[in-house]
């Protein structure tokens, strides 16, 4: 009687730790999106792009859980889709692929397990911590310029030193999930990232001395630093020895929103005090 009344109480206590815990491996697709000095929307249809991941979750009961993602896409912005005059004449763009790695935490709003019918479906919120890489590039004359290295800002002269393309991130969001069967479930999710970097598109500060420029970085530097003259029927530029050129107090943003699909890498694990329950979730 003792033993049968121990093994029910330790039952009772571990079972919703035990059979909560699992792993999950998934992959996401969707689409990106940017906020910058070059596209003033966080959702702006102009500059969708695809992107793609891999994620791997431990799931600690069903309320919590700790994700790893791994995703890569690109991100572009053009002042000539702008409905105003100061950045249709500015006439930058660029595009960047972006690679991160993020450790997330998520929270269920609902109970939830993969492959548990009684538990089958929950939003959830996430946030956490991201570290990606960013490349931006221009064409120029046919040619596509990596716009780092060129110093388009006076970076390289006068000891202003070079942005770093790899930065951080914070990243929060989103969605809800469901289960498909025994191990498959699915889910939507919208994720944006909040970054430390105001150099996602290379424009940031004010236009520098063009002289100290093309004496240190070239002249591609210099007709990448300035287009303001190609969007105007004239041979005269816009440019004004530190004039803005971007705005550094209003850091820039990336998002990533899409589908994934994750499989349960360890089955439900058999109900150990079946014995002593009469209802049975599984």
């Amino acid at each position: 009687m003792k033993k049968t009344l121990f093994l029910l109480l330790l039952c009772v206590l571990t079972a919703p730790f035990v059979r909560a815990q699992y792993e999950e491996i998934g992959i996401q697709v969707g689409v990106t999106n940017y906020k910058g000095e070059l596209s003033e929307h966080l959702f702006n249809t102009d500059f969708i792009h695809p992107f793609g991941g891999l994620f791997f979750r431990h799931n600690w009961n069903r309320h919590w859980s700790w994700k790893v993602e791994l995703n890569y896409g690109k991100i572009s912005g053009d002042d000539s889709k702008a409905d105003n005059g100061f950045e249709l004449d500015r006439n930058l763009s660029f595009h960047s692929n972006i690679l991160e790695l993020s450790p997330q935490l998520e929270f269920n709003f609902f109970p939830y397990e993969t492959g548990n019918l009684a538990y089958p479906f929950t939003p959830f919120v996430f946030g956490g911590i991201s570290v990606f890489r960013f490349n931006p590039k221009a064409e120029l004359n046919g040619d596509v310029y990596e716009l780092q290295p060129l110093g388009t800002e006076g970076q390289g002269t006068n000891n202003n030193k070079k942005y770093k393309r790899i930065q951080i991130a914070i990243p929060f969001g989103g969605g809800v999930k469901w289960t498909v069967s025994e191990r498959i479930g699915m889910g939507i999710e919208v994720g944006a990232r909040r970054t430390y970097t105001d150099y996602l598109d290379d424009v940031s500060t004010v236009y520098p001395d063009l002289n100290l420029l093309l004496a240190a970085n070239g002249a591609a530097a210099v007709a990448l630093s300035d287009r303001s003259f190609s969007s105007r029927d004239t041979s005269n530029s816009s440019y004004v020895f530190r004039n803005q050129r971007g705005n550094s107090k209003d850091k820039d943003w990336f998002l990533f929103a899409g589908i994934t699909i994750y499989f349960r890498l360890n089955s439900m694990i058999k109900d150990s005090c079946k014995p002593f329950k009469k209802r049975n979730y599984h």
